[in-house]
C-alpha cells in the first residue's frame, strides 16, 4: 500500500463501507487480511486503529473462529506493545460475541496482567470486562484462580481486575464476593476483601441494599443458611472495617438473637456479637444514643403533625382580633416559619448516619413533610381569601371615614364662607384705627372667637386627613377625590386667614406706635385717653389669636411626635413584606407632612407678628408673645431633628433590607442591576454598601462589579419556591401521574410553562390527562395548581427498550420570578416495572 497515511487511511475505510455494503465484491479474504495484518503495524495510530476496526468485521462476520484467534494469538506473542493493545482489544471485541470460542482464551489473557506494562495491563482488564458480558463465570473463576496461584508481586493487578469486573455487574457480583469471602485461601479472602472494600467506597447504597438481604435471612427456616449468614456478616463487619456498618449489623444481630431457639445458631450469635464489641468498645454506647435520636425524630414528626392545627388556631385569633397589616404579616411569619423548621428537620433527619435502622421513620417523615405543607398551603389559601374579605370590609369603613370628611369639609366651607362676609377693616388707609370697630366691643369679640374656631377646625381636619393618610398609605389611590377636594378649600381659607392675619399685624403695629408716642412706652396704665380699654381689649384679642396659633402648633407637634411609632411600626411591616416602593414612599410622605406642617405654622406667626421683630422690640405685645414663640422655635427643632433621623435610619434600613432581598434573588447581582432595583447612583450605592459591610450589618463582598453573599448563596440552594409533590399508580397497562405544585414563597410567579416528556412506548389518554404544555398567567403566594396524566403502556414497544435509563419521565418547568427573571427547573420521575 502507499505510504501515505491519508490514503491508507481512506483504502481501510472503503474496504468497511464496501464489507457492508455488498461483501461479495471481494472474492479473495487472504491478501485482504495479510494487508490488515501489515497496516496493524503501522506508526500512525489512526491507521493502525482503522486496521484493527476492519480486522474486526473480518473475525466476527467473515473468518471462522479458528481461524481469527489462531491469527490474533500468533500476534499477541510477536508483535511490538502498541499492535499488542490493539490484539487485546480485538480479543474482548470479538470474545464478548463468540463466547464459547475465547474461553480457552480467557487464562492467557489473565497472564497478560503480569506484564510491567501498565497500558497492557488496563487493555487486558477493559477486554476481560467486555468478555465477562457472556462469560462472567469464566472470567471470575480464572481470576479468582489467579489470586491463589499468581505472582503475589501481581496479585494487585488481579484484584484491579476484580474491581473492574464488579463494577460492570453490579450487582451479580454480590453471591460470587460473598462466597469467596468463605475460601479457605487466605491469598483469596485478603484480594476479595480489598475489592469489597473498593467498591463499597463507590456502590455504597447497591452494597447496604445487599447488606439488608443477608439480614433479612436471618430470618430463614433453615438453620445452616442463618449461621452460615451470621459469619458472612460478621465478614464484611471486619472487612469495611466502619463503625456504621458494624453498629448496623450489631442492632440487627441483637434483634435476630432474640427469636433464635436453636442453640448453635446462639452461640454463632454471641461469638459475632463478642468478636464486635471487642473491635467496637464503645459501641453499645453508640447504639443507645441511636435509640435516643430516633425516639427524638419520632417526637419531633409528631410535634410537626400538630403544627398546621396551631397555625390555624393561632391565625383564627388574629382574625378575629383583627388588625389589618399584623394579621397579614403574621400569615406569613408563622408560614415562613414552619417551612424553616421543617427544612432545618427534614436536612437534620437526612444526615443521621443510621438511616438503614429508620426506614419507617424516614418514609413516615415523608408523608408528614407532604402532608404538612400541604395542610398549610390550605389554611394558608383559606386565611388569605379571609384577608382579601377584611380587606374589602376594611376599605368600605375606610370610604365611610371619607364621606364623614367630605361632609365636615363641606361643615368648614360653610362656616369659611360665613366668615368670608366679616366687614373687618382694623386701620383706616390714612394708616389710623377703625374707630367704629373698636367701639363694638361685643362684636370684635365674637368675630375674632368665630375667626378662632374657623382656624382650629382647619388646623383639626388637616392633621386628621394627614394622619388617615399616611396610616392607609396601602390604599393611596382611594384619597385622590378628597386630597383635591381639601386641597382646594385649604387654599381658599389659608388666603383669607394670611390676610386676616395681615390686617392684625398692622393693627397691632398700629396700637403699639400710638401708645408710644403718646405716653412713652407705658400703653397699658394709662385710662384716659380715647379708645384706651378698647385698645387694651383689642390688644388681649389679638394677643389671644397669636396664642391660639401658637398652640395649634405645640398640638400639632405633639401629634406628629405621637404618630412617629405608629409611622416607624407601618415602615417596619412594608419591610418584612418587601413592599420596598411604599416604603419609600412613606417616608417622602412623612418628610413631606412635617415640612409643610411647620411651613404653615411659620407662614402664619409671620404674617401676624412679624418674627424679626420679637427680639428686637420690647413692647408688652413682643413680651407676652416671646415665650410662645421660643417654646415652638425649641419644639420646631425638635422635630426637624426627629424627621432627619428618621429618615436617615429608615432609608438605610431599606437599602440594607433591599439589598439582602436582591440578593436572595440574584446571587451573585451587578451592581448596574442593582443599581436600577434601588433607584440610586452606582458609586453613592458602592459607598453605601462598603459601609454595611464594615458594621457587620451585611454579609458579602464586592468582586468587580458585582456584589455576592456567601451565606445567603448557602440558602438559596436549600430554598424552594415552588413545591412539587407526585402520585404515581400503575393499573394494568396504564400509568396515573398525578402532580400538584404549590408556591410556599411570598412573590408571585407568572408566565409558567409545563412540559412533561416520556418515553416512546408510552401513549397519552387525551380524553383523562391534561395538555403535554400547559401555560398558566401566574401561581399567587399560597396557591396550588394540581394537573394529572394517564399513560397507556405500549408493552411491544416496551420490550425493544432495554436500556432502563429510558424508564424516566421528565417534567419541565419554565416560569418567571418577581423580578421578571427567567428560571427553569427540571424533576426526574424514575418508572419501576415488575
Amino acid at each position: 500500500m502507499d505510504n501515505d497515511w491519508k490514503v491508507k487511511f481512506h483504502v481501510i475505510k472503503t474496504i468497511q463501507k464496501v464489507l457492508n455494503q455488498d461483501y461479495t465484491k471481494i472474492k479473495d479474504l487472504e491478501p485482504l487480511l495479510s494487508i490488515v495484518i501489515v497496516n496493524l503495524r503501522d506508526e500512525d495510530d489512526d491507521v493502525a486503529r482503522a486496521a484493527a476496526e476492519l480486522l474486526k468485521i473480518l473475525g466476527l462476520y467473515f473468518l471462522s473462529k479458528d481461524k481469527i484467534f489462531y491469527v490474533l494469538l500468533n500476534l499477541l506473542y510477536n508483535e511490538k506493545p502498541r499492535v499488542k493493545e490493539l490484539i487485546i482489544w480485538l480479543f474482548g471485541e470479538i470474545g464478548k460475541e463468540k463466547s464459547s470460542e475465547i474461553i480457552p482464551i480467557i487464562p492467557k489473557l489473565i497472564k497478560l496482567l503480569e506484564d510491567s506494562d501498565f497500558r497492557i495491563q488496563i487493555k487486558v482488564t477493559e477486554a476481560l470486562v467486555n468478555i465477562a458480558e457472556n462469560n462472567f463465570a469464566q472470567i471470575w473463576v480464572n481470576l479468582v484462580n489467579a489470586l491463589d496461584t499468581g505472582n503475589s508481586d501481581h496479585r494487585h493487578n488481579f484484584v484491579n481486575a476484580l474491581y473492574h469486573l464488579g463494577k460492570k455487574n453490579i450487582p451479580e457480583i454480590f453471591p460470587y464476593l460473598f462466597e469467596e469471602l468463605e475460601n479457605p485461601s487466605s491469598n483469596i479472602q485478603e484480594g476479595i476483601s480489598l475489592v469489597f472494600q473498593r467498591l463499597y467506597e463507590e456502590y455504597q447504597i447497591e452494597i447496604e441494599n445487599e447488606i439488608t438481604k443477608l439480614i433479612f435471612t436471618l430470618e430463614s427456616k433453615y438453620w445452616r443458611e442463618r449461621r452460615k449468614n451470621i459469619i458472612l456478616l460478621r465478614h464484611i463487619c471486619f472487612i469495611l472495617n466502619i463503625k456504621k456498618i458494624a453498629v448496623w449489623i450489631t442492632i440487627e444481630l441483637n434483634r435476630a438473637l432474640t427469636f433464635e431457639k436453636d442453640p448453635d445458631v446462639k452461640k454463632e450469635f454471641e461469638y459475632t456479637l463478642n468478636k464486635i464489641r471487642q473491635k467496637y468498645t464503645q459501641i453499645d454506647k453508640t447504639i443507645s444514643k441511636i435509640n435516643k435520636d430516633i425516639e427524638y425524630f419520632n417526637e419531633k414528626i409528631l410535634e410537626f403533625q400538630k403544627l398546621p392545627a396551631q397555625y390555624r388556631k393561632k391565625l383564627n385569633n388574629y382574625v378575629e382580633n383583627f388588625k389589618f397589616n399584623e394579621t397579614e404579616l403574621k400569615l406569613n411569619e408563622m408560614h415562613n416559619k414552619i417551612i424553616k423548621k421543617i427544612n432545618k428537620f427534614h436536612r437534620k433527619i437526612n444526615n443521621f448516619d443510621y438511616k438503614r435502622l429508620a426506614f419507617d421513620l424516614l418514609e413516615e417523615w415523608e408523608e408528614t413533610k407532604v402532608q404538612v405543607i400541604d395542610e398549610l398551603s390550605i389554611i394558608k389559601n383559606f386565611i388569605t381569601e379571609i384577608l382579601e374579605e377584611k380587606r374589602s370590609e376594611f376599605l368600605g369603613k375606610l370610604k365611610t371615614k371619607l364621606r364623614l370628611l367630605d361632609d365636615r369639609i363641606n361643615v368648614l366651607r360653610l362656616h369659611f364662607d360665613y366668615v368670608k362676609g366679616y366687614d373687618i377693616d382694623l386701620v383706616e388707609p390714612d394708616g389710623s384705627l377703625n374707630a367704629d370697630f373698636l367701639t363694638q366691643n361685643s362684636d370684635l369679640e365674637e368675630k375674632f372667637s368665630i375667626i378662632t374656631h374657623l382656624r382650629k377646625n382647619l388646623f383639626k381636619l388637616d392633621v386628621e386627613i394627614r394622619e388617615l393618610i399616611i396610616n392607609n398609605i396601602e390604599f393611596d389611590e382611594v384619597f385622590k377625590e378628597i386630597i383635591n377636594k381639601w386641597v382646594s378649600t385649604k387654599i381658599s381659607i389659608q388666603e383669607f386667614l394670611g390676610d386676616l392675619d395681615r390686617k392684625i399685624r398692622e393693627f397691632k403695629d398700629t396700637i403699639l406706635s400710638s401708645y408710644k408716642e403718646e405716653d412713652k412706652l407705658e400703653p397699658l396704665i394709662i385710662k384716659s385717653k380715647p379708645f384706651s380699654i378698647n385698645n387694651e381689649l383689642a390688644i388681649q384679642l389679638l394677643q389671644s389669636n397669636i396664642q391660639s396659633i401658637m398652640s395649634q402648633g405645640i398640638e400639632g407637634f405633639k401629634k406628629i411626635n405621637e404618630n412617629f411609632n405608629k409611622i416607624t411600626s407601618k415602615f417596619e411591616y412594608f419591610l418584612k413584606r418587601n413592599k420596598f416602593v411604599q416604603a419609600k414612599k412613606l417616608i417622602k410622605m412623612q418628610s413631606t407632612q412635617i415640612q409643610t406642617f411647620i411651613e404653615d405654622i411659620e407662614k402664619q406667626l409671620d404674617n401676624t407678628i412679624g418674627k424679626e421683630k420679637i427680639i428686637e422690640d420690647n413692647d408688652i405685645f413682643n413680651l407676652y408673645v416671646r415665650p410662645y414663640i421660643e417654646k415652638w422655635s425649641i419644639s420646631k427643632e425638635l422635630l426637624i431633628n426627629k424627621l432627619k433621623i428618621f429618615i436617615q435610619k429608615s432609608r438605610d434600613k431599606l437599602y440594607l433590607n433591599q439589598l439582602k432581598h436582591y440578593l436572595k434573588i440574584v446571587n451573585p447581582i451587578k451592581f448596574k442591576l442593582l443599581s436600577s432595583y434601588l433607584g440610586m447612583d452606582i458609586e453613592k450605592m458602592k459607598e453605601l454598601i462598603v459601609k454595611f459591610i464594615n458594621k457587620n450589618k451585611l454579609n458579602a463582598k464586592i468582586v468587580n462589579d458585582t456584589l455576592l453573599s456567601p451565606e445567603i448563596e448557602s440558602e438559596i440552594s436549600d430554598f424552594k419556591e415552588l413545591l412539587f409533590f407526585k402520585n404515581i399508580k400503575t393499573l394494568r397497562n396504564q400509568i396515573y401521574l398525578n402532580f400538584k405544585l404549590t408556591n410556599v414563597s411570598n412573590y408571585k410567579y407568572t408566565d409558567l410553562q409545563i412540559s412533561l416528556q416520556v418515553p416512546k412506548y408510552l401513549k397519552f389518554e387525551k380524553r383523562e390527562s391534561f395538555p403535554n404544555y400547559i401555560n398558566l398567567n401566574e401561581i399567587k403566594p399560597g396557591k396550588t395548581f394540581k394537573f394529572h396524566y394517564v399513560l397507556k403502556i405500549d408493552k411491544d414497544l416496551k420490550k425493544k427498550h432495554l436500556d432502563p435509563s429510558v424508564d424516566e419521565i421528565k417534567l419541565n418547568l419554565y416560569y418567571r420570578d418577581s423580578f421578571n427573571i427567567n428560571r427553569k427547573t427540571m424533576k426526574k420521575i424514575d418508572l419501576i416495572f415488575p
